[in-house]
């Protein structure tokens, strides 16, 4: 199993990440979801929230609010409406 996953989140006007990641917390519509390597292939729409990268023991927060995410192949696609 991989150590690592690809997480791109990308809004309507520019892509805001694209970086290899251990771990992510993503704020669905129903509450978190907590991401790690090798998740089984999801599709959700988003909430409103925080949502945490992890790498390299580093982490990036960024406020998200609507949109959906997708993840498959080890590849989380996160697409909100907006993103700061």
């Amino acid at each position: 199993m991989a150590d690592s996953f690809q997480i791109d989140i990308a809004t309507p006007e520019k892509l805001i990440l694209r970086q290899a990641a251990e771990s992510a917390q993503i704020p669905g519509k129903d509450g978190y979801m907590g991401i790690l390597p090798g998740h089984a292939a999801l599709l959700s729409e988003l909430g409103e929230g925080t949502l945490s990268v992890t790498s390299g023991g580093q982490t990036k927060n960024f406020t998200i609010s609507g949109g959906y995410v997708e993840i498959r192949d080890n590849h989380v696609r996160v697409l909100p409406d907006s993103a700061e």
